[in-house]
């Protein structure tokens, strides 16, 4: 088959997917499956549901609009616009907000579908992407609470999207504990705590995870088998679910400035910027080291490589998850499912 090309392996998902279902649930904790790295595609969606999981969420509506055709409830992760909002409502069962004008026209449309419509509202706790701040919650929830065709169905937060910043015990501290002041003075149920996303894999390793956490919305987790801190494996999952390949359109050996005059045996491979984004890539064969990409070329340094290479030939890499990201959104990386 032609390439660029990026195969995945629909079992691995389902392991991983299955693996971390597992330990959550021993935590009394729902896992949300997220599709968005994979343009919402029905079959990675379809091996999470196999694996367990009962809830997919993705953050395009687009996306979301593939999914409907599954039996399975649907989270909008990103808040909606405002053309997005009646389609949403239609579609989707709930969504992450941190506006109240938003919530309002969320409660309006849902008037109009005649359907009580949940919302877990996002809290800042670190990572300053979206959230109410913990100051204004509970004038916040206030307003919130008497729009008639919304259910409150939860607060929640987000680490370490924007900022990097490595989860700790003590921001998801701050969602459980006033979920605890909100039940009380507000009289509402708020069953759900969604304390954040792949991150906080390093919290359930450590045995850190605050009781009261009750739900995670994990991608990068299942899809490639690693929290997103450090990168580092979680134990029992693949990283590999997911294969890139390019094809190799020259090799030379060219003289490289750092090597004080030597050669070194250069290979350009058919894909890009356009096609990875900054996104990293780590080649299956270890002696083949990636260098520099314009916005369809990579350059990749094959001198030490025992293998054989000649034009024509595909290079196998192991994509980062922004690598992932983009690849699996170009129209010129071909797709390629194994099961």
């Amino acid at each position: 088959m032609a390439c660029p090309q990026i195969k995945i392996d629909l079992n691995k998902i389902k392991h991983n997917a299955r693996t971390l279902v597992s330990v959550c649930a021993g935590l009394n904790i729902e896992v949300v499956g997220v599709v968005k790295a994979c343009l919402g595609n029905i079959e990675v969606a379809g091996a999470m549901m196999q694996a367990g999981v009962t809830l997919i969420g993705d953050s395009r509506l687009q996306n979301l609009e593939n999914l409907s055709a599954l039996d399975i409830p649907l989270m909008m992760l990103r808040q909606p616009m405002s053309w997005e909002i009646p389609r949403v409502v239609d579609i989707t069962d709930i969504c992450l907000v941190s506006e109240l004008e938003t919530i309002k026209r969320i409660s309006d449309a849902a008037g109009k579908a005649r359907k009580k419509y949940k919302v877990i509202v996002m809290v800042e706790t670190g990572d300053l992407r979206e959230g109410v701040l913990v100051s204004n919650l509970f004038d916040f929830m206030k307003e919130t609470v008497n729009l008639p065709w919304i259910k409150l169905e939860g607060i929640g937060s987000n680490v370490a999207c924007l900022q990097g910043v490595s989860p700790i015990p003590k921001m998801l501290d701050v969602l459980v504990d006033n979920a605890k002041l909100l039940r009380e003075f507000l009289g509402i149920e708020l069953p759900i705590i969604s304390g954040g996303n792949s991150s906080a894999w390093k919290l359930i390793e450590s045995k850190d995870i605050p009781p009261g956490i009750n739900q995670l919305r994990f991608g990068e987790a299942i899809l490639l088998g690693q929290e997103t801190v450090n990168l580092n494996p979680i134990p029992g999952t693949y990283q590999d679910a997911f294969i890139l390949e390019a094809e190799i359109i020259e090799i030379r050996e060219k003289p490289v400035p750092e090597c004080s005059g030597g050669l070194r045996k250069r290979a350009i491979l058919a894909i890009g910027a356009q096609d990875l984004c900054r996104g990293e890539l780590r080649p299956l064969d270890t002696h083949v080291q990636t260098l520099r990409r314009s916005s369809d070329h990579l350059v990749a340094d094959i001198t030490g490589s025992r293998q054989n290479y000649r034009v024509g030939d595909c290079l196998s890499f192991i994509p980062s998850y922004e690598a992932m990201l983009a690849a699996m959104t170009s129209p010129f990386v071909e797709k390629i499912f194994l099961s």
